[in-house]
Parts: C-alpha cells; structure tokens; sequence
C-alpha cells in the first residue's frame, strides 16, 4: 500500500451554529432545523439522516418557528413574516406579514389548511395555506403580551398558547379567549414565561416554563392535574407523541426528561402522568424537542442533532449526529498547491507550507521550510451568504455563487515562493445574460470552461473570460425538474459532467458536444459523493445506504469490479452511519479508490481481493484498521485510517501527498457560550 506525506491543516475556524427549532414531515420523512444564522437544513430520515439539502440564511434574519404543511415548509421570525420556502431553489418563494409585530411561534390544524402565528404584540394571526398559496385571513382578539408558544387541538375549534404569566385556550371559530390559566411565580418579581405548550385530543396541555416545572392541565376545567419540578432551569421545549402516551421535555438544563401516561395500579383504568426516565446527552441548552416516529429527537446549543431510539432494538438505542456540512466548504488547486475556505460570507485562500525532508517512520511529524501563508480574503456582495463556490487547478481564476448570481474573479500571484507574494484580484463584472445563481461550481481542468449546477436544476455551461464571459450552452432534462442538484464531477480531461440530485437521478453529459450521454440507474438511496476516474471514463459513485458503484459511461454499465464489489460488500461496511462525502484516486496507482467521511478515509484497491464476511475491517471501539499483514487475516481491499476527527476533507496532490483539513471536535465547541453549572458526583 502507498505512503503518503500529509499537509494537516487545522487552521480552517469552522464554527457550527446553534439549533433553533425542528420540524417533522411524517409523509416524506424529512426533518427540518433552523440554525442561529438564519439557514434552514432539510435531513432525509429514510437514507439514514442524510443532510440533503441547506436553505442559507442572513445575519439580518432569524427562524424562531418552523413548520411543515403539505410538504411545503414554512419558516417565521423577529422580521414579522411568515415565510414559504422554495425546496428546488433553495430560496424564498413567498412572505406574507403577520402585521402584528415579531412572530415567535408557528403552528398548522390536522388538516393542514391554515396556520396561526403567535405574535409580539399579543395577536394569534390566521393564514390560510390552500391552494398552494399563503394568505393573510385575519387575526383572533388581542391579549396583553407577546405569545411565546402555540398548539393547535386536533378538533381545529381550539388552539392553546402560553405567554408571560399565564396560558390561553381560544375558540378559533368566535376569535375570543375561551379560559385564562394563571401559573405561579417562585418570586414575586420574577414573571412565569411558559416558553413551551402541547396540547392532546383529550384537552389535556403540557407546558414547560421558566420556573422549570413540567405541568399538565385539564383544558377543559382550567385546573392543574400534576406538574413536576423537572429541571434546575427553563424548560424550553416540550413535545408529545402521536398516540399520546408519551411526553419530553427538556430546556436551558439539558436534561430530556421523560413522562409516560400509566396506569396507577395493575388492572386499573386511572391513568397518571409519571416521570419515568431521565436522559443527559446535551452539553448544553435544548432549544427543541420533536417527535419522529418511534424516535425523539433533540437539539440546541451544542449543535448536536440527537435522536433516541423509544421502541428496543438491536444495537445502538441512540446517536449524536456533528454539526458538519455534507458538501466540503473546502476547495484545493492541486498544481497551485493552494486551498480555499468557504465560510458564510467570504473566502480565504491558504498556500500550503512546505517541507523537503522525509521520514521512514509513520506519523512523524516533518520539520516546514516555509509556513501556510494566507494570501487572500474575499468578501461576499452586499455580506450575502455564500452558496457555493470553485477555484481552478492553477488557483488563477475562482467562483462563487448567492442566491443572486454567479460571480467570476481573476487572480494573479506573483512571486508565490517568497515569504509574502504578490496577489492582485480583479473582478469580472459582465455577466452572460441567462445565467442563474448556482447551487455547485466547477472548473475544468484547463481552466477555460465553468459549469454551473443552476438553481433551477438544469446545468450551464460557460466560457470562462477575464473580460466578457459566455454562456455556451444550458443542458436541460426532458424529465421534470423536481430536486435540486447537490453533486457536480468534471472528468480530467474536461469531456464529461456528472450531476446528481436527490431523487437519484445521475446523469452524464458531454461538454464538447453540448449533449446528455447517459443517466445511470437509478438506485433506492440518494447518491452523497462521486468522481470520475482520471484514466478511464469511469465515474465511481457513493450513496448514503454505504454502497459504492463504478459505471462506465461510453459502455453504459457497471463496471466487472463493480458488480464483483457489491456482491461481496462487507457487513461491517454497511452499517457505517457516516456518508461517505469526497472520492479522489491515487496518482501513484489509479486503481487505488480514495474515500472518506466525518470518522475516517479509506483506500479501497481495486487489485486486492474482498474480505470474507467474518473478517474485522476495523475495531469499532477505536476505528482502528484490522486484518493487515502480519496480523495473520491477510491482506484485502479495504485500507482505513482514522487518525483525524473530524475529517472536512482529503485531497491527493501529485507525488505522494495529501491534504487533510481536520477540524477537532474541541476547537468547535471552546467558542460555546457557558451551559448551566450543575453540581456533579466528587465535586
């Protein structure tokens, strides 16, 4: 197997955002979170929590509710608007303002045909969400106060909010407040702000408030049926499960607590509500709390996404999943030997250090002749979020895409081998007139053609002009265009583009010819990562269920090794939960596949032979390779190494070096705020 020398970059200052809230689309099963900065993510359940899809947001907004209605998602903040979201474009579709001040809650009816907004002034506004439009209907009788939460009675006559001080129950029909329920203060000057309510088709509300108490009430009496001193500090969320025997809470201390509705007694018809069990997996507070099937589901500062498994099963009963992009803000010039970071609203580009010492010792680290030196930092128009963005293999042209449009610059380096060189950037203000925001770029190889997967899903070809770009030709399927793209590939030698979308369609495309070659089979699972080989016109694809395929485009079938690959596709391969996110290939021998996610890369040599069923690829506990030469397995085709967490992204150079951006989970959580201090066991 290949040695290679390592550039291990740890200076790229990736920082996740906190959770706001989620929202759970039973019909897709799709999970929707809000993140601080305003961008909204969509999570496909069924390919095993696969993040397919990211909405950018501004600084200037921010989602304080989000919903599900239709399978349309809909989004509400301080701004006062209630917002619907276009899933293919990844952007706005439409605004309507609640002309009642901020909105700080969203909820939809059973049947789906109207939401109410809790307001900063005190109104629940009606909208009305048929016709596949939204529309203002009208707004139901002022209270004193802002409303902080909202739930909507499977009756649709009904809906409960909380505010400061108390809860309300409102007939929807009359507009009027029905019930006023007062809660406690622990102190006097200290108001009760009910931060979270559930309501269940019996009328019993489930709140959560600052004074840390779990409460259920009987709606229809107005009178307190049980309320536990659940946590040490605000509950934030609460949330019941669809047959309504189950309840969580959890809030500023992170604690997921859990209520179940029981008998009192065996063989009695009384039921209670008891706190049955208590789960610490949050380092800090949880903002959000939801329901996914036989799942829960938590996240909040600590930017974790964690779901808890209810029903028992074999294996794993939960699982935190990083706070990583599934596309890598990461981009390397190969022959210029620089990298480009994407962050939110601007781009950094790196030249790599250099050393010219070598080691016959594994994992030693080599003394720099020169340092990384930051060259450039670019600003994004206007502070727009950054969608995403190219630089070309000799580092003298980048790209980058908002919601606007596609921006082109030329980059001249002078003097790259001295301490501080030369760098001058001039921006290409024409822009081809037809050309659309971008949701992934790519150069070719040469550096004259820039191919654009469009916002619309088709696929722009342009030739790349320091002074009047052109737009030579726009690939546009037959089929209708319901996913946006979400992977790009250019071959080496510039004859072919590759786009994938969620659906799993994967088409191929000729970019001399200007012509669709093929679409390869469709597969069950959404496609997360694929390349082309350099040497042969093979394109190697990865999906989210771990299987790994290899096409041949002027044959139109699955390569020999392929078909071979996934007849023996080791067990222990498959169950990985992380996607795999990046392919590359050795320069040294092409039949070296590289691979990698979040845990570990992978060189899988297409020489060597498959392991048997029985053979360990690797010890779980520690993600460390087993089964190599002298370990008495013999060798196969699966070579892992794990030693960087988390793993951004994995490039090969020419000769024998790779650059590694890790970004450890430590250097992502030492800017956190400060969690609640809680006493521990020996302290």
């Amino acid at each position: 197997m290949a040695e290679f020398r390592v550039h291990h970059i740890r200076f790229f200052e990736y920082v996740p955002n906190a959770i706001h809230c989620l929202a759970y689309e039973e019909a897709s099963e799709r999970l929707a979170l809000s993140r601080s900065d305003g961008s909204v993510e969509i999570w496909s359940i069924e390919d095993n929590w696969y993040q397919e899809k990211v909405l950018p947001g501004s600084a200037s907004s921010s989602v304080e509710a989000i919903v599900w209605c239709q399978q349309r998602l809909f989004t509400a903040g301080l701004n006062g608007d209630v917002t619907e979201h276009d899933l293919l474009q990844l952007a706005p579709k439409a605004s309507v303002s609640s002309n009642a001040g901020a909105v700080w809650c969203l909820t939809v009816n059973r049947s789906q045909t109207y939401a109410a907004a809790g307001t900063e002034e005190g109104c629940i506004v009606l909208f009305d969400m048929k016709d596949n439009s939204i529309q203002y209907d009208r707004a139901l009788d002022k209270q004193e106060g802002r409303i902080l939460s909202i739930a909507w009675h499977v009756g649709e006559e009904t809906i409960v909010t909380g505010s400061i001080d108390n809860i309300r129950i409102w007939n929807v029909r009359s507009g009027h407040a029905t019930q006023r329920i007062t809660l406690g203060r622990q102190d006097s000057n200290k108001e009760t702000i009910v931060w979270s309510v559930a309501v269940t088709s019996d009328m019993t509300i489930i709140s959560g408030d600052s004074r840390g108490k779990t409460s259920f009430w009987n709606g229809k009496q107005g009178t307190l049926i049980k309320h536990y001193q659940s946590h040490k500090a605000d509950v934030l969320s609460v949330c019941v499960n669809k047959d309504e025997d189950c309840v969580f809470s959890s809030g500023i201390d992170p604690s997921l607590v859990q209520f179940e509705y029981t008998p009192t007694q065996d063989e009695s018809d009384w039921k209670m509500w008891v706190r049955s069990s208590i789960r610490s997996q949050h380092t800090h507070d949880v903002r959000a709390v939801t329901f996914a099937g036989d799942c829960v589901i938590t996240g909040g500062v600590d930017c974790y996404l964690i779901f808890n498994q209810l029903e028992k099963r074999k294996g794993k009963m939960w699982r935190k999943i990083p706070a990583l992009p599934s596309m890598s803000p990461v981009h390397v010039a190969k022959a210029a030997k620089i990298v480009m970071f994407q962050y939110a609203d601007y781009l950094e580009l790196w030249r790599l250090g250099s050393t010219n010492k070598t080691s016959d010792k594994s994992g030693e680290i080599l003394p720099l002749k020169t340092n990384p030196v930051k060259l450039l930092q670019l600003k994004s128009k206007g502070s727009e979020t950054i969608v995403c963005c190219a630089l070309s293999d000799n580092a003298e042209w980048l790209a980058y895409s908002d919601t606007e449009a596609v921006r082109l610059y030329q980059i001249t380096i002078e003097d790259t081998e001295v301490i501080s060189p030369q760098i001058s950037v001039n921006r290409v203000r024409y822009s081809p007139p037809g050309t659309k925001p971008a949701h992934r770029l790519a150069f070719t190889r040469d550096a004259t053609n820039l191919v654009s997967a469009a916002s619309d899903g088709c696929v722009q070809l342009l030739a790349v002009d320091a002074v009047q770009p052109t737009l030579l030709h726009t690939f546009v399927n037959d089929a209708e265009i319901s996913e946006p793209i979400h992977l790009l590939a250019l071959s080496v030698d510039g004859k072919y583009a590759a786009t994938a979308d969620h659906s799993s369609n994967i088409h191929v495309y000729s970019i001399r010819k200007h012509k669709h070659v093929c679409s390869l089979p469709r597969y069950s699972a959404q496609p997360t990562a694929l390349a082309f080989n350099p040497e042969h016109a093979n394109i190697v694809v990865a999906y989210s269920d771990q299987k790994i395929v290899e096409y041949n485009v002027p044959g139109m079938e699955y390569t020999a090794w392929s078909r071979q690959f996934n007849k023996h596709v080791h067990p222990q391969w498959t169950r990985r939960h992380s996607k795999i996110t990046h392919i590359t290939f050795s320069p040294q021998n092409r039949d070296q596949i590289i691979l990698h996610d979040e845990q570990m890369f992978c060189i899988l040599d297409k020489t060597q032979p498959f392991p048997s069923p029985d053979t360990k690829l690797y010890n779980k506990s520690s993600w460390q390779m087993e089964g190599q030469p002298g370990q008495g397995q013999g060798q196969h085709c699966f070579h892992i190494c794990s030693k960087f967490k988390y793993l951004l992204y994995l490039e090969v150079l020419q000769d024998d070096w790779l650059v590694a951006v890790e970004r450890t989970p430590m250097a992502m959580t030492e800017n956190f705020p400060p969690s609640l201090k809680q006493k521990k066991f020996g302290t």
